[in-house]
C-alpha cells in the first residue's frame, strides 16, 4: 500500500483499455482495492473521447468521456485523481471507418477561452481539460496514453498521430501523461508477449502473454501495467 495513495478518491474514464473485462480485470481494481482507495470506473469498452459517432454494437450510444464528463462531476466532485484515457476508437472511427468529417486538429498554445473547434479531436480533448480544471479546481487530472497497439503499420502510424496530438494537448494544459506506448516494452509484435495464432479467448485463459489480441491486455498484461501507473500516480 501506498502512503500517498491510501484512502484518496480516485475517478477513471475511457475506453476497454481502462475497463478491463470481468475475467482480466483493469487498473482501477488493482490500484485502488490495494491501496484503499474509494473509486468509480466510468470507462466503456469502445467508447471515445469525442461525441457523435455511430451507436456501438448493440444499437446503444457510444460511450464518450466529453459527454460524461459533467456526470463525473456531479456524482464525484470531491474526487482526488481524475484520470482519462482514450483515444484509440476515435482514430479507428475517424480515420478507417470514416463516420464523421473529425480530424486531429491543430492546438493553438497561445488559445486558453474554452472555445475549442468539436470538429476535431483534439478540440474534444482540450474542452474537456479545460471543463476538468475548472471542476475539480487544486485536485490531480491526469491522462494515459495507451500501450502500443496495432494489426498493421498503418493502424500503428494512425493511431501514434492522434496520441502525440493527446501529449501536445496535455503539455499546453500541463495536464500529467503517462505514456506507455513509449515508456513500456509492451509489443504486439513480440511473440513471446502476443500469439496471433491462438484465439483471443485462449491467450485471455492461459494468461502466459501480455496481450488477447493486438490491443487488449490479458491479466498478465493489467498487472504488469498496473504497477507502471500506480508509481506514477505516487510521484504528484
Amino acid at each position: 500500500m501506498s502512503e500517498g495513495l491510501n484512502g484518496k478518491k480516485i475517478i477513471w474514464n475511457g475506453d476497454s483499455i481502462c475497463a478491463g473485462s470481468q475475467i482480466c480485470g483493469n487498473w482501477a481494481t488493482r490500484i485502488c482495492e490495494k491501496n484503499n482507495m474509494p473509486y468509480k470506473n466510468y470507462a466503456v469498452g469502445g467508447g471515445t473521447i469525442c461525441a457523435g459517432f455511430a451507436p456501438g454494437p448493440d444499437g446503444t450510444p457510444r460511450h464518450s468521456v466529453y459527454l460524461t464528463l459533467d456526470t463525473m462531476y456531479e456524482e464525484h466532485p470531491d474526487a482526488d485523481y481524475i484520470v482519462f484515457e482514450g483515444g484509440c476508437n476515435d482514430v479507428d472511427r475517424i480515420e478507417i471507418l470514416g463516420e464523421t468529417n473529425i480530424t486531429d486538429g491543430i492546438v493553438d498554445p497561445d488559445d486558453f477561452s474554452g472555445n475549442y473547434d468539436l470538429n476535431t479531436f483534439s478540440g474534444y480533448l482540450e474542452t474537456i481539460f479545460y471543463r476538468a480544471l475548472k471542476y475539480w479546481q487544486g485536485k490531480k487530472i491526469c491522462y494515459i496514453v495507451a500501450h502500443k497497439m496495432w494489426d498493421d503499420l498503418a493502424t500503428k502510424e494512425r493511431r501514434r498521430r492522434y496520441y502525440d496530438k493527446a501529449v501536445e494537448v496535455c503539455k499546453k494544459w500541463g495536464i500529467p501523461y503517462l505514456d506507455l506506448w513509449n515508456d513500456c516494452y509492451l509489443n504486439p509484435e513480440l511473440q513471446w508477449m502476443y500469439n496471433p495464432y491462438k484465439s483471443p479467448d485462449e491467450n485471455c485463459i492461459e494468461n502466459t502473454g501480455f496481450y488477447i489480441d493486438a490491443q487488449h491486455l490479458t491479466a498478465k498484461g493489467y498487472d504488469f501495467t498496473a504497477d507502471i501507473i500506480e508509481r506514477w500516480l505516487e510521484r504528484f
